[in-house]
């Protein structure tokens, strides 16, 4: 058994550029290891009033117990708005490319996220994710959420089940908080 837990925080500088927080961390029997990165993502000056590009990079560190090392991350991902039926929603397909270079590994990742607004305080999501690595490993996860506002509330709340394949299949059930400032 291990238990995941994550911070994402990003802020809009302007209109076209956004930074901020990713840090991921598991906890198993064998110890800790996670990565935590800063972030800047900027929009290219293509696409529609429907479709939007943006590179992202992003510095920090991995760890594993008490050894740490740096990372670098090179992203390219695409988001346009949909429509299904009377519902509005969102298409997300963020790839990107990790070194770490204490270990000198590398790693390809693709993160597709849609998403349908249901009502006023309630959505839903399907995140897939995919990632490989230069000693062979591939992993997908299957994520499908739900995600309610209150009323009078600030906060955001998100359940999901996750189902990943790698070596070992594995699932569990997430829970989230978002805010909007």
């Amino acid at each position: 058994m291990h238990t995941k837990s994550s911070f994402y925080l990003e802020f809009g500088l302007t209109a076209k550029t956004t930074i901020g927080v990713d840090i991921d961390m598991t906890l198993t029997g064998l110890g800790q290891t996670g990565a935590g990165q800063i972030f800047a993502r900027r929009a290219l000056p293509l696409g529609s009033a429907k479709t939007v590009w943006a590179y992202q990079v992003g510095l920090g560190m991995a760890f594993e117990g008490v050894a740490f090392a740096p990372l670098a991350q090179l992203g390219l991902s695409y988001g346009r708005s949909i429509k299904l039926g009377k519902y509005d929603g969102w298409l997300a397909v963020d790839t990107s490319a990790h070194w770490n270079f204490g270990t000198s590994v590398r790693a390809l990742k693709i993160d597709t996220t849609a998403g349908l607004t249901l009502g006023a305080r309630s959505k839903v999501m399907m995140q897939i994710f995919w990632t490989a690595d230069s000693l062979g490993g591939t992993s997908t996860t299957l994520s499908p959420s739900y995600i309610y506002t209150p009323k009078r509330g600030k906060f955001s709340y998100l359940i999901a089940v996750e189902s990943t394949q790698s070596t070992a299949a594995s699932y569990g059930i997430k829970a989230g908080l978002w805010r909007d400032f």
